[in-house]
């Protein structure tokens, strides 16, 4: 056999390296000078002869399904400037995973013995030698390091198109999505065997970006709408009502505020503090003494960008949400620009400063659109955050179990709600006193429900629409984000015969109140937005479950004097105990569906767990942990 006809079998994914969390990931093939000086054909894909040193392919750091999605218009100017990041390999990545689970754990002797920022580098992160020696690579093709990242994982190198060419043996391509150009190389790169051992992938390459948030009106249905959906009064739930009926006031009564507690918002857009001090004072929630700040990320987002638009929105909603349900928890809001390298330097951010206990995020796309080691990437520093004992949240998106329509009809979910070190919080139907107001009417609901418009299909005439079949193609697939991963592998916490049996990560985790119809309110008095300025009414999705599992994390935290930290081990265990049938932590939710998954008892990848009775929570985790 020749060495062209090994490496043609070896791409072809018939030699796997499994680990614990991936389904799919980078894997290296050595290739030796006289294989990769041949010209090789993938299709229309060519890779580049090699220099004479043994060479590594490193694998998934091609974005495969957006490519097929776009248009090649030509080759990438070889003299263009830009920057790209580097990733680099935990050390010990096994013994990280394993120590992840001992910390969640309540029987083992190394439950919550959480990791400081300072520990976390020395134990796991890449050494200054394998930093120098990345840095020296890329040195002798004119590629200059900028910035190492403080737990030294991320490099940031700037270079030309060109350059990166040389020293990864890669064409980098111009191509169109819709309305946005984009480069992408549409080969994986290749680099020496010392090399390629420490890198697991790379950021910015393909640098196609359509991260967008987990945010759903009602206006959009009706054929009749105004276009705008501002008024001078809220309408919807206020924050003491989500407190009543998920049973968060009696950790109130208890003196427990999120006191001592730090909440991050996520974002890719910016906003105006004030809105958020005036929706805390309408609706009496007392802040006191807590802070709310900016922290910009590469910059933050850009000074007059006109393309914010619903973005704020999105933000004045998770500062909002989450510091009503948390009201004496301070608040950092971590901006940055809407980029593949923004997103990633967004949770890098976070987490490597560990100024906060929490984190909401209700931003995403699917997880097929990116490169799956961007994907893994990012699930990387998810692991350092639960290390260090922090609470991650994540919206798990709106487009119910097809969150890559219309490009992708087949099931898929979204990204980072898949990742197995983030709790990805789907989306309920609370019905307002065993109603959900639609207009001309209500629909009967006397339980909670998991969300996915498919109910309003026979109530069609009442927005407008002839025919249901019409109805169905503006509804469709409107619903609680959720499905298994085709990245990564089912966690630890979801095996068992109580879960789905996949290969992969099933989404979600939790559930809270979605449904536009059964919603809230928004203060917003950015300019420029469709929906106008002031009070928005209206509003759901998963981007309000996220940010309002974030407060109900920090206030629960107050109440047991400890960070819960990386919940979703923590969830499943109460969830699986004997003391949640006496003291149930988890509202059943048995009826609705995402287009695809049904809701019914137990798990399921509608709504996840299900949503939280937060005072019984807070005890079952209290009974297993003392």
């Amino acid at each position: 056999m020749t060495p062209t006809e090994q490496y043609l079998i070896l791409s072809a994914g018939l030699i796997n390296n499994w680990e614990d969390d991936i389904v799919s990931k980078p894997r290296m093939l050595v290739l030796s000078s006289a294989a990769m000086a041949s010209v090789l054909f993938f299709g229309s894909q060519t890779l580049a002869a090699s220099t004479p040193a043994t060479l590594s392919v490193l694998h998934d750091n091609v974005a495969h399904n957006l490519l097929r999605q776009s248009t090649m218009t030509g080759s990438a100017s070889s003299s263009t400037p830009t920057t790209f990041e580097v990733t680099l390999n935990w050390r010990h990545q096994n013994q990280l995973q394993s120590e992840i689970r001992q910390m969640y754990t309540p029987t083992s002797p190394q439950y919550h013995h959480f990791l400081t920022v300072s520990q976390f580098i020395a134990q796991f992160s890449p050494t200054l030698s394998e930093v120098q020696s990345v840095s020296h690579y890329f040195s002798q093709f004119g590629i200059t390091l900028k910035k190492t990242s403080t737990n030294r994982n991320t490099l940031e190198f700037t270079g030309t198109y060109g350059q990166i060419e040389q020293a990864l043996h890669i064409q980098m391509m111009r191509y169109q999505h819709h309305n946005q150009s984009f480069t992408a190389n549409n080969q994986d790169p290749s680099v020496p065997a010392n090399i390629a051992g420490l890198i697991s992938g790379f950021i910015g390459l393909t640098n196609y970006h359509a991260f967008h948030s987990s945010l759903a009106n009602t206006r959009s249905l009706s054929h009749n709408h105004s276009g705008r959906s501002s008024t001078s009064q809220p309408q919807g739930y206020s924050p003491q009502q989500i407190a009543q009926a998920y049973q968060i006031s009696p950790l109130y009564k208890s003196g427990a505020l999120g006191q001592n507690q730090t909440i991050a918002i996520a974002t890719l857009a910016t906003f105006k503090p004030s809105d958020a001090q005036y929706f805390w004072k309408y609706y009496h929630i007392n802040r006191g003494s807590a802070s709310l700040n900016i922290v910009p990320v590469d910059g933050g987002y850009p000074t007059g960008d006109s393309g914010a638009g619903s973005g704020r929105v999105e933000t004045s909603l998770d500062v909002e949400r989450s510091g009503s349900l948390a009201p004496r928890a301070n608040i950092l809001v971590y901006e940055a620009p809407n980029t593949s390298q923004g997103f990633y330097d967004l949770f890098s951010a976070v987490v490597s400063q560990d100024r906060a206990q929490t984190m909401s995020c209700s931003w995403g796309e699917d997880e097929l659109l990116a490169t799956p080691a961007y994907d893994m990437a990012i699930n990387n520093i998810f692991m350092e955050g639960a290390a260090q004992g922090q609470s991650l949240f994540c919206a798990s998106g709106d487009s119910g179990a097809y969150d890559g329509y219309p490009e992708i009809a087949a099931p898929s979910v979204d990204f980072p709600a898949s990742s197995p070190y983030i709790t990805a919080a789907g989306g309920t139907t609370l019905p307002i006193n065993g109603q959900v107001p639609i207009p001309g009417g209500s629909i009967p609901m006397r339980t909670e429900h998991g969300w996915g418009w498919s109910y309003l299909l026979p109530y069609y005439k009442n927005f407008g629409y002839s025919t249901e079949a019409q109805f169905y193609s503006v509804i469709f697939p409107v619903g609680s984000g959720g499905g298994t991963s085709a990245i990564f592998r089912r966690p630890f916490y979801q095996l068992g015969a109580d879960f789905p049996q996949t290969a992969g990560r099933n989404v979600p985790d939790v559930a809270l109140n979605a449904d536009p119809f059964t919603g809230y309110a928004i203060y917003d008095t950015s300019p420029g937005t469709s929906y106008g300025e002031g009070w928005l009414n209206g509003f759901g999705g998963t981007s309000f479950a996220s940010p309002q599992w974030a407060g109900i994390t920090a206030t629960m935290d107050s109440a047991l004097r400890a960070q819960i930290g990386f919940a979703n081990p923590l969830f499943y265990t109460v969830f699986q105990s004997p003391q949640n049938t006496l003291f149930p932590a988890f509202h059943t939710i048995t009826k609705g569906n995402n287009w695809f998954y049904y809701d019914h008892a137990g798990y399921n990848r509608v709504t996840g767990l299900g949503s939280p009775d937060v005072y019984n929570l807070t005890r079952d985790i209290l009974s297993l942990t003392h």
